[in-house]
């Protein structure tokens, strides 16, 4: 079977699970208390909520405007912010767990900025990375939040349980396997003399930004350790976001509740499917009528998040595609201060 098909059969399997799981939720909805939940909404409220996202994306891009700092890399604070929802927008329609867009922010800081690729690059993995950390250690959280407060003992089962604390482990792991020196990449570099050239110089890039990375750890790892704490912090305000979102929706829930439905929520967008289409929306419902509401509220906060979502995405491409059409007029090179040692296995060395 030739990658084409492969590929068709894999879209097509993702939407259709989408779409069996849109099915699912729909078919339990109560539209009239949908309706009703809409209709109570304020303008206020609505421009509350709407001011306290835009605040969290300026937030998120905080974590990267340092890290660029921390390379001695001065790039304003402003459109940073715009290529974050420009790399979300992309990352959003993109199958898989929220990935995709990081390219593109390494693209739109060279060409509108003239920041060298590696140190674009070494910039979106570390603030990928740390991300990964404070997300998965809210998820951590959250699950045993609901281990004590509200899931059912049978939902959470051991054959759940070990996998769910496997994934969780992924970005520790990496990142003290980088702070310690320890380099997979550069390690499957070494032992792939053979590989085909084109994975060989793909490798090679993942190497030669996996040391740099390593080194960026070693030297700031306090630093580094701040940006995780400050974190954690932004998930306190995706908290009072979501409890705000209930609120405005006239719905009343207690704090373990609420954080026992936002983990639903964010484990919906670990699944393949782009945005968590599908997967959002059952989650929400599946995790209120769990905790004894309709199935009607857990929709309403899906299509508010949806809704929200979709908003930042198409303004985050909008914005993006221009600033990539129309990029600064040719800019001297930027170079950071910090000393970052190229791989010690030249491409050439490894070239047939």
């Amino acid at each position: 079977m030739s990658r084409r098909w492969v590929s068709l059969w894999l879209t097509l399997s993702l939407f259709g699970l989408a779409g069996g799981l849109l099915a699912w939720t729909l078919a339990r909805v109560r539209w009239q208390e949908t309706w009703l939940a809409f209709r109570s909404l304020e303008l206020w409220e609505l421009a509350l909520w709407a001011s306290l996202n835009l605040s969290l994306v300026a937030l998120f891009s905080g974590r990267w405007w340092f890290l660029l700092r921390l390379q001695s890399l001065q790039v304003p604070f402003f459109p940073l912010v715009l290529y974050r929802l420009a790399g979300f927008g992309l990352s959003y329609l993109t199958p898989g767990p929220q990935f995709g867009g990081e390219g593109w922010l390494v693209v739109l800081l060279q060409r509108r900025h003239a920041v060298p690729p590696m140190e674009g690059s070494i910039s979106v993995v570390m603030d990928k990375l740390i991300e990964l950390l404070a997300n998965f250690s809210f998820l951590a959280f959250g699950l045993l939040v609901s281990l004590h407060f509200g899931l059912p003992q049978t939902m959470l089962s051991t054959a759940l349980t070990v996998p769910l604390i496997a994934l969780l482990s992924v970005p520790f792991l990496l990142f003290g396997l980088l702070a310690g020196g320890i380099l997979p990449a550069s390690w499957l570099v070494e032992r792939a003399s053979r590989a085909p050239k084109f994975w060989l110089k793909l490798l090679q890039v993942f190497s030669d930004a996996e040391r740099r990375s390593a080194t960026l750890i070693r030297r700031h790892l306090w630093a580094l350790a701040a940006v995780y704490l400050y974190s954690l912090g932004t998930w306190l305000v995706m908290v009072g976001e979501y409890w705000l979102m209930l609120h405005i929706l006239g719905f009343d829930l207690n704090l373990p509740q609420a954080l026992f439905s936002l983990t639903a929520a964010r484990l919906a967008f670990l699944t393949p499917l782009p945005g968590g289409l599908g997967a959002l929306e059952a989650a929400q419902v599946t995790a209120l009528q769990v905790l004894g509401f309709s199935a009607s509220i857990g929709f309403s906060l899906s299509v508010m998040q949806r809704v929200r979502d979709l908003l930042l995405a198409t303004l985050g491409i909008v914005l993006g595609s221009l600033f990539h059409i129309r990029p600064r007029p040719a800019l001297k090179p930027m170079a950071g201060l910090e000393a970052f040692p190229p791989s010690s296995l030249p491409l050439q060395e490894r070239d047939p």
